[in-house]
């Protein structure tokens, strides 16, 4: 890093992240083709989750990322102790996270998709299944 020239140092550590960004917007670009075969509100369904699909996703891997600068810095500093308290809140942030969005999609989930469309949501026993 010391030694490369900027230009090309920022396109190379910029680039992997860039490609990450394009495969997650084609992925909802490819699934919002497939299931607009189904129907229009299949279509909405898929479009008014992909906000909170991008939001989990930007959490886990922010808090992965900053978890791995902090874990590679004290390891090289051959702090083991620390890097194995580091490694364990870790994992006890993303499991945190984990049950913040399961507690969001059990609760949250039908309020959000109601404000933001004016069908009325059936019940699971009204639903006719293709």
């Amino acid at each position: 890093m010391g030694v490369m020239p900027i230009d090309r140092l920022l396109i190379s550590m910029s680039l992997p992240m860039m490609i990450s960004m394009l495969v997650q917007a084609l992925y909802n670009i490819v699934d919002s083709i497939f299931v607009s075969r189904i129907n229009e509100y299949a279509l909405r369904a898929v479009s008014l989750a992909f906000p909170i699909q991008s939001l989990m996703i930007a959490v886990s891997v922010g808090t992965a990322v900053g978890i791995n600068a902090f874990l590679s810095r004290t390891l090289g500093e051959k702090e083991y102790e620390k890097a194995n308290t580091i490694a364990a809140n870790g994992i006890f942030v993303e499991m945190m996270s984990y049950l913040v969005f399961v507690l969001v999609g059990i609760f949250l989930s039908r309020p959000f998709f109601a404000s933001q469309t004016e069908i009325q949501a059936r019940r699971e026993t009204d639903c006719q299944y293709l």
